[in-house]
Order: structure tokens, then sequence, then C-alpha cells
């Protein structure tokens, strides 16, 4: 870059053409200088202008940021090409500045090592973060098979060189160890130990990238195959004898992929309420023997109602009737009624009652009666086994039998709402 150009130059430059920068960041290939000349917020002399200054390339009249600009931007944004080796470089220079320092304890060189160790810890993150998006990005929108596994094998060779710059910043870290606690400095103490953190981080996820590196590979791998496969039978095709000396045709007329091939739908539109009903049901049992379709053939027809139905029924609806449970509850005022329901003693007829049955019985009238119930709103605590004998400890709502006064209160509340 030519030595007359300062900072300001090339602050107020950027700043004034971002849409061209922006525009030039995200096409980096292949824009031309009509195409760009085309756009409304540059001129030629503009144009001429970041030429001059270097922030712009033309080459056979293909334009494109300096590289300098790029990696600046791909940097703070961490993106763009994994570029491991300024780890190796800042690994040499906290060697050296580390030597140093045990030459003469002086406090620039101190703050040389604490300055490489937050590089190291920072290009390391940033590193794993690239490579992972170049890998997930080349998978993706790499049409051509063969350059796909080529990056695909480079990235895996990056991965194993940042896991060696891992390796050899541990080692480096664990040599020096008596020398930065000789320092009592608490700084370098918190950076050193971000920085092990890190690195058990960092290694972490790069076994995640390498996992997702060989399955790539095996499936573009197993893709190239098929792709293979298919450019043999199209050959075979063009000489005309795919169909006279294979046994194409009979392959493919066994090959039986689609789940539903060969099937015809019936012709009429039928009611969905209709298929619910028993004759919907005799339908559909039909249509699946002659289609083969075992799933619809599940449910089965509705057996005979027994001839004692409405006894059960009566009786069943007995004991499901609360009413009269919950009005002698409601005379009594010693007792809350969950106590109330634990210590009841249901009719010999009902049968025996389980702890659980009351605790149901209790949510089921705390719905059902909640305007006859006066509701504490504070808790309760019952102590009992369970079936292996285990001590534990149930809390419940305190629910007592409503006053006449509150009671009418309440029903007058109910009726203005």
């Amino acid at each position: 870059m030519a030595l007359q150009v300062n900072v300001n130059d090339i602050l107020s430059q950027l700043y004034q053409h971002r849409g061209v920068v922006e525009f030039l960041f995200a096409n980096r290939e292949n824009i031309t200088v009509n195409e760009l000349l085309a756009r409304e917020d540059i001129t030629h002399e503009q144009l001429q202008k970041l030429k001059s200054l270097d922030l712009i390339y033309e080459y056979e009249s293909i334009i494109s940021l300096n590289d300098a600009v790029v990696a600046m931007f791909e940097d703070f944004m961490e993106i763009g090409e994994v570029t491991p080796g300024f780890i190796n470089d800042y690994l040499n220079e906290l060697t050296r500045h580390i030597r140093f320092y045990q030459e003469a304890r002086e406090m620039r060189f101190l703050r040389s090592i604490k300055k490489y160790l937050k590089r190291i810890n920072a290009t390391l993150t940033r590193e794993i973060i690239k490579l992972q998006k170049n890998v997930d990005d080349t998978y993706k929108n790499e049409s051509n098979y063969r350059i796909k596994l080529q990056k695909l094998e480079d990235y895996r060779e990056k991965r194993d060189t940042i896991i060696d710059f891992i390796k050899r910043t541990t080692e480096i870290v664990e040599e020096t160890r008596t020398l930065f606690s000789l320092t009592n400095d608490s700084e370098l103490y918190g950076i050193v130990q971000s920085l092990k953190v890190s690195l058990i981080e960092n290694l972490d996820y790069l076994i995640e990238i390498q996992t997702d590196i060989t399955d790539f590979i095996n499936k573009i791998q197993f893709q190239l195959d098929v792709y293979k496969k298919a450019q043999q039978l199209k050959e075979i095709k063009d000489h005309s004898t795919l169909h006279f000396k294979t046994n194409f045709n009979e392959i493919v007329s066994n090959v039986n992929t689609i789940r539903y091939n060969g099937h015809k739908t019936p012709k009429t539109k039928i009611s969905v309420d209709f298929l619910f009903t028993d004759d919907g049901h005799v339908l559909c049992k039909r249509i699946a023997e002659k289609y083969k379709l075992t799933r619809l053939m599940v449910r089965g027809m509705a057996d005979r109602m027994a001839g004692n139905f409405k006894e059960k029924g009566l009786e069943q609806q007995v004991k499901l009737d609360t009413q009269k449970l919950v009005e002698r509850f409601l005379t009594q005022t010693k007792q809350n009624l969950f106590e109330y329901l634990i210590d009841y003693k249901f009719p010999k007829t009902i049968g025996t009652v389980s702890f659980e049955d009351r605790l149901s019985l209790f949510v089921e009238i705390a719905m059902e009666y909640q305007n006859s119930l006066d509701f504490r709103y504070r808790l309760q605590y019952f102590d009992y086994e369970d079936a292996n004998k285990n001590k534990k400890r149930l809390g419940y709502t305190l629910i007592l039998p409503l006053v006449e006064k509150e009671k009418k209160k309440k029903e007058k509340v109910t009726k203005e709402q």
C-alpha cells in the first residue's frame, strides 16, 4: 500500500463506499468493472480513487477487494478459509518471550507472554469455528464430488494440525507452570486457567468436527459410487444392450419401492363420519382385504351387549354418586375434607377403597362442589406408607364445610357474575 495513505483516508473511503465494499465482499468472484459501475452509489472517478488507495484491485476487467480488507472482515466475522499458521507463529513468539523472561524478570516480557496467551486462546477458537463452517459449506454447496472430497480431506489435515497446536500449547503451559506461579500475577493466573478450559472444550469440538467430516466423506463416496453405476448403466443403454444382454427388465418389474405402488384408490367419495360407523368399518375391512392393508383391520366389531347391562350401569352409577357423601361432610365440623375421606367407612357393597381412590375422590369433590366448600388455601400434610413400605408425606389443600353466612355470600357473588 502507498506510504502516503493514512488511517483517516482508509476509514473515510470505506465508510463512504460501504455499499460497494459490502457488494464486493459478498460477491468475491467474477464482478466486472461494468457491473460495478452500473450501481448508482459509485462513479468512475470514485473507482479510480479506491484503486489508487489499493482498496480495490482490477485484473482483466475483474474487480476485487484488497486481500487485507477481506482478511480483516473475515477475522472479525470468523469466516473464510482456515489458517492455522497464525497459531504456530504465536506459539513461537510465546516460547521466545518466556525464554526472555527467564533470563531477565522484566515486566515487558511478562506483558508479551499474557498477550500471546490471549491471542492463542482467541485464535484457536476462531479457527475451529471457521473449520466447522467450511466443512458444512463444502458439503452443502460444492457441486463437484471430487473437489468436495479433496476439500474435506484438506480440512481433516487442518483439524489434525490444530490438534497438534493444542498439544504444544498444553506442553508449554505445563512446562512453565512453576515460572507462572512464581510471578504471583493474578491476571496471568486467570489467563492460564481460561486457556486450559478453552483447550479442553476445543478438543471436544474437534472430535465432533472429525465425526462430521468422516460422515460426510462416507456419504459422498456412496453418492459417487451410485453416480458411477448410473454412468455405466447409461453407457450400456446407449449401446442398445441394456434390454437384450441383461436382465434389467426382470429386476425393475420386481422392484416395488413405493409403498402404495399399484394400489388404485376408490372413485366414490365417502364421508368421514360414515367411516366411523359400524357399516363404515365393514366397508373399510373389505377395502383392506382387497388391497392387503392390515393396519385397517385391527379394530373389530363390538360384541352384543350383555343382558344385565342396565343393572351394571346402575351399580356403577351408585358407586360414582358422591352427593350423599358430600352432604354428610357438610353437616359435620370436626374434620376437613381430606381427613374425612381418609377415615370414612364406605359400605361393604362398594368393597375396599384404596388410598389412591380416596385421593381421587378428594380431587373430584373439590372440583365439582367448590361452591359448597370453604377453601382456606393453606397446606396440611399427611404421612403414609406406599406399597413398598416407604414413608412418604403428602401435602393437600385445607378444605372445610362452608359456613351458612359465607355460603349465602358466595351464592350472591355467583348470581351477580
